[in-house]
């Protein structure tokens, strides 16, 4: 009996050794490197269209405008 006791806690002690250390089981396969990020090109410049022109009115500062709030006279 103590043979089989003695062999039980030499096996245990062994199993805790090599899980402290590190030796669970296969080791896992290396992960592929990630892919490289894609560059987007620019989209063609196209000969037949013109420089761009403002669709709407332009808004243009006026000289006595300044950090007002909306709805009180200017003193």
């Amino acid at each position: 009996m103590r043979r089989v006791l003695s062999s039980v806690c030499v096996a245990t002690g062994l199993a805790l050794v090599l899980v402290a250390c590190g030796i669970k089981g296969s080791p896992k396969p290396p992960v592929p490197p990630p892919a490289p990020p894609t560059e987007t090109q620019p989209p063609p410049e196209d000969p037949s269209r013109g420089p761009l022109e403002p669709s709407g009115p332009t808004i243009s500062p006026t000289p006595d405008a300044g950090p007002g709030v909306p709805g009180t006279e200017p003193t």
